[in-house]
């Protein structure tokens, strides 16, 4: 199995879900647990607007972390600047607000209404964030290339992937290649509802590492 694992660049995980009220509770535990063992950015999939608003709404409520929201109801231009955003502040992951404050007023304030993103002044002076990118299935065909892959470590798909397809899309938009997931460990965790094992089969049939359960250490999940 590590040896599968190693050869795609992606470690493969599932969180068991009771029920989708208890699917938000479960998130917000799962990325305060990550964030306390890593600074890695990190990136949520969802298969539908709802989704993602009730994703978004839960973290910056918690506010524990730089949330930037994508959908395809933002136009060309808001996407861009709202993934470039991400990107400089994934950059300075494990730093304080002030340095976050720094990029951002570095960065271009046009269509700032379209990008979700937990501003400096809701986080008290001082304090570490994690950053998290929250998008739709939807709107990843519709990134710019030229600001792919974005370059996260892990990827929580909320929901589970409807195809092999659209996992394959998520995987290598958010991770890039297969040289680019070996260079540094990359890990996928499944969210996984007790009504949806049938979709769990399924996705464990075309990933290409085996689908574990999530070790108690969360820090074992980057382990080399």
């Amino acid at each position: 199995m590590a040896s599968e694992a190693t050869a795609s660049g992606l470690r493969h995980y599932y969180a068991a879900v009771g029920n989708k009220e208890a699917k938000l509770v479960t998130l917000l535990e799962l990325l305060q647990t990550v964030q306390a063992s890593t600074r890695r950015p990190l990136a949520v999939s969802c298969s539908s607007r709802d989704a993602l608003d009730s994703v978004a709404y839960t973290l910056l409520r918690s506010r524990k972390f730089a949330v930037t929201a994508i959908h395809s109801d933002l136009t060309e231009k808001e996407r861009e600047l709202a993934l470039a955003d991400f990107r400089r502040c994934a950059v300075g992951a494990g730093s304080t607000t002030e340095s976050h404050a720094d990029s951002s007023r570095d960065g271009d304030q046009e269509g700032a209404a379209g990008r979700d993103v937990l501003g400096v002044s809701q986080l008290r002076e001082g304090e570490q964030f994690v950053s998290v990118l929250v998008l739709t299935d939807v709107c990843l065909k519709a990134l710019p290339k030229e600001l792919l892959p974005v370059g996260v470590s892990v990827l929580v798909e909320f929901d589970l992937p409807p195809s092999k397809e659209v996992y394959a899309r998520r995987v290598s938009t958010l991770f890039g290649s297969g040289r680019d997931r070996r260079s540094q460990r990359r890990v996928v965790i499944d969210m996984v509802e007790a009504g949806s094992i049938g979709a769990f089969r399924a996705l464990e049939s075309f990933v290409a590492s085996p689908v574990l359960e999530m070790p108690v250490r969360v820090e074992d999940m980057f382990a080399q």
